[in-house]
């Protein structure tokens, strides 16, 4: 019993050897791999679309700044005037572009005096919106003195939006 026992040890050991032995093997995986595109995401047209008669005096003159950053300087002439944007946004790059986020100067502008004039935007939404590669996306962006405001005449705001682009996977 004791040599069968000895015998089943030594097996056991043997086998466990050769098992240790082909999991301790070096595994080697070799290549290459390469990868190139252009990035280039820019703000390539900001245009007034829409405006109340004499509503917004100098409306038309929104600046584009570098890369994807747009303000806008808007006076509105009185209650109840607005002036709507086209924000065009294009991809010349070869990569595909996704919208993270959109921030604004000042952080929240409708909460900025005057709180009657506010600024709203549409046709972007960030975390989904996308721009394939030689594609373009138009942002609209509605500034409006709300009807209920003091009597006033030639109020102005300005709101400076930064659209913040990653590549989309």
């Amino acid at each position: 019993m004791r040599n069968k026992l000895l015998i089943g040890a030594a097996i056991l050991v043997v086998l466990a050897s050769v098992a240790y032995a082909a999991f301790i093997q070096l595994l080697s995986v070799e290549g290459t791999g390469t990868a190139s595109g252009t990035w280039n995401v820019k703000i390539t047209d900001v245009k007034l679309v829409a405006a109340s008669s004499q509503g917004a005096s100098d409306a038309s003159a929104p600046s584009i700044g570098t890369g994807t950053s747009v303000t806008f300087h808007t006076n509105l002439a009185y209650p109840g005037a607005h002036a709507t944007y086209q924000v065009t946004v294009t991809n010349n790059g070869s990569i595909p572009a996704k919208l993270d986020s959109i921030n604004t100067t000042p952080t929240n502008p409708n909460m900025t005096a005057p709180t009657y004039i506010t600024y709203n935007y549409s046709g972007v939404t960030p975390g989904t919106t996308t721009i394939a590669a030689g594609a373009t996306n138009v942002m609209t962006v509605v500034v409006t003195w709300a009807d209920s405001a003091p009597t006033t005449a030639n109020e102005s705001k300005t709101v400076t939006y930064d659209l913040n682009y990653s590549q989309s996977t």
